[in-house]
């Protein structure tokens, strides 16, 4: 026998396993409670010597399941999250994708969350739709998962009116700048994704901001055409240049192919005709972005990025 603890406030403990059966108990946050048997999403428990009911599994998290968590964490502390969101409706954050997996507790709207991975999973009952799952962390000691569509993905406020209606799915700082009138500014690398995409898709396009010091305003370095991006995103420095990394998704829909960049020069699209830089010849099984003038003035500041 399992024993859990209440995790909802003012946890109602039923006659019934029903959202309308009579309530005989209001259990506070921290109350522990026996399980004595779980069917579908609810125990039922036994609350002191003589009290028993059918309390919500949203609002209990078992022993075994505070256990599963603790190795979850353990084993995503090394993450770094892909992007920052907010849930926009009220949801179960799962053990494991799924929607009759272990609930972990219930995320109340307006929850900030980390956002580590993404997953889809056909959908219970339907032969041709999928679920979304995201691997959220709502704080350094919680990991679990929720359906993607009571997820908001965060824009930085100071690009978000070049999003062009694509969801960010994921967002990385990867150099900063100072600007004698705008002050420090961010450079970004963001995944891109257009609602109604291929659902097994992280981002179908990769954009790259950079600040230009003249004019005072951010442009687009660099932006890749279609492509099957896929977690993770990451980022990291090559020398005083920063670089980045994706990974696409091969038509076997399993295999993840990694493509490196690093040292950015320039504000065009891939695919235009451009000269070729001694390190892009010496590495011909790197992606070329493209030659362009970075305008940023000093020699401390300054990236030329190219491959």
């Amino acid at each position: 026998m399992d024993q859990a603890t209440v995790v909802a406030k003012n946890a109602s403990l039923r006659l019934k396993n029903s959202s309308t059966s009579r309530t005989l108990r209001v259990l506070d946050t921290g109350a522990t409670v026996d399980v004595l048997e779980h069917q579908d999403n609810w125990y039922r428990v036994r609350y002191g010597p003589n009290v028993q009911g059918w309390m919500e599994a949203s609002t209990v998290v078992t022993n075994e399941t505070k256990n599963e968590i603790q190795k979850l964490v353990a084993a995503s502390r090394h993450l770094a999250p892909q992007n920052t969101a907010q849930i926009k409706q009220d949801a179960n954050m799962r053990l494991q994708p799924g929607r009759s997996t272990a609930i972990i507790r219930r995320l109340e709207s307006g929850t900030r969350v980390e956002v580590l991975d993404r997953v889809t999973m056909p959908r219970p009952g339907s032969e041709t739709s999928r679920d979304v799952w995201l691997n959220v962390r709502p704080s350094p000691s919680e990991v679990g998962w929720v359906l993607g569509n009571l997820v908001d993905f965060d824009v930085p406020g100071d690009i978000a009116q070049y999003s062009e209606e694509y969801v960010y799915t994921a967002v990385k700082t990867i150099n900063r700048v100072q600007d004698t009138l705008a002050g420090q500014i961010n450079w970004y690398v963001i995944g891109e994704r257009k609602p109604g995409a291929d659902p097994d898709i992280d981002f179908e396009r990769i954009r790259v901001f950079t600040w230009n010091m003249k004019k005072h305003r951010y442009e687009t370095a660099f932006r890749t055409r279609s492509m099957r991006g896929v977690y993770p995103l990451e980022v990291g420095q090559e020398g005083v240049n920063p670089s980045f990394r994706v990974y696409e998704l091969s038509e076997d829909g399993a295999t993840k192919i990694p493509r490196n960049y690093e040292r950015l020069i320039g504000a065009k699209e891939e695919g235009t005709e451009h000269k070729k830089h001694k390190r892009h010849k010496k590495r011909p099984d790197f992606l070329c972005l493209l030659c362009f003038l970075c305008s940023v003035p000093s020699s401390h500041t300054q990236r030329n990025w190219n491959f």
